[in-house]
């Protein structure tokens, strides 16, 4: 069996070089970017697998499977929509349009709210 390397704990200097980085990651706005290949960025990476918290400092690119999933996601959110419109359009509530299209009630009233649909309850009817 192969050892596995045991993380050290970092120096209080270390701790402090991390957070300095990440610091300067934050104010170069890249918080949401998860694959940015920029001085700053990598920096931060190195230090981390310096410290023993990631074991390779190089930035993977994302796989297509990610971007294709999301792309199912916003095409069913679509599809969803249009969905809503007509069942509402037809003077249904929103517990019998969540029933027909198998999606929760909060789910229906987000896209209502989202898209100005105007779906009536059992007391307007």
């Amino acid at each position: 069996m192969s050892k596995v390397k045991k993380r050290i704990r970092p120096t209080k200097e270390q701790a402090h070089e991390l957070n300095r980085r990440l610091d300067s990651v934050v104010k170069a706005g890249h918080t949401n970017n998860l694959y940015c290949d920029c001085e700053i960025c990598q920096a931060l990476a190195e230090q981390a697998e310096l410290m023993g918290y990631r074991t390779d400092s190089t930035i993977k690119q994302p796989s297509n499977q990610w971007e294709r999933r999301r792309r199912e996601a916003k095409r069913k959110r679509q599809i969803d929509v249009v969905k809503v419109a007509n069942l509402a359009g037809q003077g249904l509530t929103f517990a019998e349009i969540s029933r027909k299209m198998h999606r929760s009630k909060d789910y229906i009233n987000k896209i209502a709210r989202e898209f100005d649909i105007k779906i009536f309850t059992k007391k307007e009817r």
